[in-house]
């Protein structure tokens, strides 16, 4: 694994912007490890801020320590009111806990943790509806309920606005045209997704991007052909992310 470069920053003395950056190179190199040390070490009023609280539960739940960052991030949200990037992060780490109670073999455990991914998303999405990532979550997790939550219907169209309006505000970049995939294969519109699929497929930027895709889609097929529902396209864009 990649490390971030080994500087000699005094955590007492630096500016706060230097230290967040120092946070921040972490992440980028996946050294969560590095990130935790690096909060621990912080002057108490940086790292009690939002940006600092919400990194250390990415970090922490990232190594594993899924009781410690949900605390955290449970903490932020009680503490500043729910958000996209708090309520994201809070969803990502119920939704680990509904994959690995699914792999476990769990039903209860696993239904009780989807729709807790399902609320936190939610809750975050309508915290400010120009934030599409927990709303395309959200929508996409209950398409993966039995039957599906007859909610997302509402929310599609949304959560697609959301996109669209940030798209028409500025160059786009790989997530949108991601979610706007997404989304279209939630509405099961073939053509719109082959689009879709087109335009994120040439804003790829890191591989690890259509893979995540990838996996989503994988989720939205595998629990359409449990219902006995088999979709050669959606088959096909799956495949096409993954290359």
């Amino acid at each position: 694994m990649s490390t971030a470069p080994r500087t000699t920053v005094d955590v007492e003395t630096a500016e706060a912007s230097t230290l967040v950056d120092l946070l921040l190179s972490h992440r980028a190199v996946k050294d969560h490890a590095a990130m935790v040390d690096l909060v621990a070490r912080l002057p108490e009023p940086v790292a009690q801020t939002r940006l600092v609280q919400e990194q250390l539960g990415f970090a922490l739940n990232r190594l594993g320590r899924r009781d410690e960052a949900e605390a955290v991030l449970q903490a932020v949200i009680a503490r500043h009111g729910p958000s996209g990037e708090s309520n994201g992060l809070l969803g990502r780490i119920y939704k680990d806990r509904w994959e690995g109670a699914v792999q476990a073999g769990d039903a209860g455990a696993a239904r009780w943790w989807l729709d807790q991914a399902i609320a936190t998303y939610l809750q975050g999405f309508e915290a400010d509806w120009r934030d599409a990532y927990p709303g395309v979550n959200a929508v996409t997790l209950m398409e993966l309920t039995t039957p599906p939550d007859p909610r997302r219907l509402t929310l599609l169209p949304v959560v697609a606005y959301a996109v669209e309006r940030r798209i028409a505000a500025g160059a786009p970049d790989y997530w949108d045209h991601a979610t706007l995939l997404e989304l279209a294969v939630l509405r099961d519109d073939e053509a719109a997704a082959a689009r879709h699929l087109a335009d994120a497929l040439a804003a790829v930027r890191e591989p690890w991007e259509p893979q995540t895709t990838a996996r989503n889609l994988g989720l939205i097929r595998a629990a359409r052909a449990a219902r006995g529902l088999v979709q050669d396209w959606l088959d096909a864009a799956e495949a096409a992310l993954r290359r």
